[in-house]
């Protein structure tokens, strides 16, 4: 590109030799009148370029700091002296610089902020800190996990991984020592939910400073999903294989009865035949119901998801098993909670934890909602009755697993996978003689 702002520039040293020249002539031949005149002009074009090279310094002087600062709201081009002294074409060229340079400044600046938000939006914890353990940034599912329902200063704005001990004891030391590839779990144990934490690592240097990310996500709705779901394919296995061994079986010994009866012989043999055959039959049959009981788990239909409020769940519950001895009763938060279920599902599963506390001796059952400090509405019921066995408690969602004489184990199991199709959770936490609470965990809105 041809730049014309040289030309005024240039002609101003133009006249400044052909003033030097001229002077130069006229004192040679002795015309000091017109020498004098010379003089006076040479000054006057030598004294222009000075004015020009003082303002060029100026304006670039402007265009420095502007660039230095990354201040673009004031430029050489808006300056009236600049824009008198320098060309036009000089003042558009150093204006559409501060253009380009500002342009990509904001290009630069733009991307921090957007991985910022992304990392803000993603519900894995992060935690950014130099091997030293000072900690430099963390997002906000760091904050909700770790700073959140609690009174701690230190946790709620950490400023070194030391800080973090009260929300884990053994959390600190695992980051001193975490490295990149490292893979750990920590159990989190919380007054409304269990927490599994997968805690990993990775390592970046970055202007000569070396840092460390760690990122903690919670694992313990996907364990459990995996847990259920290999339930479900045993289940599936063990049914269809029982149902074709047993329907045969039952469909010869009721042909063996109808032939029985029309044989001759002893009157007394064939009784005791036909009552045999019977009680295969009948405890065929028998398991033919108990093995159906049991494909319920594996055959839940798909919930259908609406808004509910967890008021009107709670109370038509209540109003459905509140019995004679009006051990039922509500607690409900003052602002109205919004739950995206199948009502009719859940209702099946409070009604299920409500017979089982009142199995338990249970007097009084509280009904319950509320939201964690992680943001996820919840229902509550919680008893006084006789408690759970620590190595019960462990066991409660196992399909088959039961400690009633007559029942089937298939009730929580049932419950647990109903609240996983809500891509919810169930947890429960009991002491002997204090009581139970089920706590059934819904998706945040």
């Amino acid at each position: 590109m041809k730049q014309t702002w040289t030309k005024s520039p240039l002609c101003l040293t133009m006249a400044l030799l052909l003033c030097c020249i001229t002077t130069a002539c006229l004192a040679l031949h002795g015309f000091y009148i017109s020498l004098c005149i010379s003089i006076l002009l040479t000054l006057g074009v030598a004294y222009a370029i000075y004015r020009y090279i003082l303002r060029s310094a100026r304006a670039m002087a402007q265009f420095i700091w502007a660039v230095r600062y990354s201040e673009f709201l004031s430029s050489p081009i808006q300056g009236c002296e600049s824009q008198r002294s320098l060309p036009p074409e000089l003042l558009a060229e150093m204006q559409e610089a501060l253009e380009h340079y500002r342009r990509n400044l904001q290009k630069k600046e733009s991307r921090p902020q957007y991985f910022q938000a992304l990392a803000n939006h993603i519900d894995i914890a992060i935690l950014v800190y130099t091997p030293d353990g000072t900690m430099e940034w963390m997002n906000e599912a760091a904050k909700r996990l770790i700073g959140s329902n609690t009174d701690n200063i230190a946790l709620k704005v950490p400023k070194r991984i030391d800080d973090l001990h009260p929300f884990h004891s053994e959390l600190p030391g695992k980051l001193y020592k975490l490295k990149a590839g490292d893979l750990s779990v920590l159990q989190i144990k919380r007054k409304d939910e269990h927490i599994q934490l997968a805690l990993s690592g990775m390592e970046f240097t970055i202007q000569g400073r070396q840092l460390i990310i760690a990122s903690m996500k919670n694992i313990h709705s996907a364990l459990d999903s995996q847990e259920t779901e290999a339930w479900q394919k045993l289940i599936r296995v063990l049914t269809h294989e029982i149902m074709n061994s047993i329907t045969p079986i039952i469909s010869l010994t009721e042909l063996l009865s109808r032939q029985i009866e029309e044989l001759k012989g002893d009157e007394g043999t064939k009784s005791e035949i036909l009552q045999m055959l019977q009680t295969i039959s009948r405890r065929g049959n028998g398991l033919v119901h108990f093995v159906g009981n049991y494909r319920e788990v594996s055959h839940l239909p798909q919930p259908l998801l609406k808004p509910h409020t967890a008021q009107d769940i709670l109370q038509d519950t209540l109003q459905l098993m509140q019995s004679e001895r009006n051990d039922l009763q509500l607690s409900l938060p003052r602002n109205s909670l919004c739950i995206i279920a199948d009502k009719a599902q859940i209702e099946q599963i409070l009604i299920n934890l409500i017979k089982n506390a009142r199995e338990n001796e249970a007097e009084h059952i509280v009904l319950s909602s509320g939201i964690t400090s992680t943001d996820h509405p919840y229902l509550r019921v919680a008893d006084d009755g006789t408690g759970i066995e620590p190595d019960v408690l462990e066991r409660i969602f196992i399909p088959f697993f039961t400690t009633k004489p007559s029942g089937s184990g298939i009730g929580l199991t049932i419950s647990r996978q109903i609240m996983h199709q809500h891509n919810g959770n169930i947890t429960v936490s009991s002491h002997l003689g204090e009581g139970s609470t089920f706590t059934l965990l819904f998706p945040s809105i």
